[in-house]
């Protein structure tokens, strides 16, 4: 079996999830998608940070219809410097006002955005290095 491209968890009441270069499978996907559906509820927001992979169009739709079907109605961060993640949130901006991209260093204005109270925010970035951890991507976020 090959690499994880992506981890994932519940910190606070934030959907954490974070990213390789390369994309999910449709597997890695649709436990992601599972875990989304199983947790709803208890998140509020949600924060990624992508190395420049990410879901494809049909990963999307999945993740779309579970959060309508829910009334999901949260902040979403998405902190990557790839353009083409980039252009991808501001596609899903036109449909949800509440998502916006953020740029490696504005990872403290990617968390303040959700609206993460500051007692939260030093455990929220040791929660983002452990997933990265998890999948390979060295600790220094830059």
């Amino acid at each position: 079996m090959s690499a994880p491209t992506m981890a994932y968890s519940l910190y606070h009441s934030v959907l954490v999830a974070v990213h390789t270069k390369d994309n999910p499978t449709d597997e890695e996907w649709s436990g992601y998608v599972d875990f989304g559906r199983k947790q709803m509820g208890k998140y509020t927001s949600s924060l990624v940070i992508s190395e420049g992979g990410g879901p494809n169009a049909t990963q999307r739709g999945a993740m779309n219809d579970l959060l309508e079907a829910n009334g999901f109605k949260g902040k979403v961060s998405v902190v990557t410097l790839n353009r083409l993640v980039r252009g991808i949130v501001t596609a899903l901006s036109w449909f949800n006002p509440n998502v916006k991209a953020f740029t490696t260093v504005q990872i403290p204005a990617a968390i303040e955005y959700l609206e993460i109270p500051k007692d939260h925010h030093e455990r929220l970035m040791a929660e983002i290095k452990r997933l990265r951890d998890k999948v390979g991507i060295s600790s220094a976020m830059t």
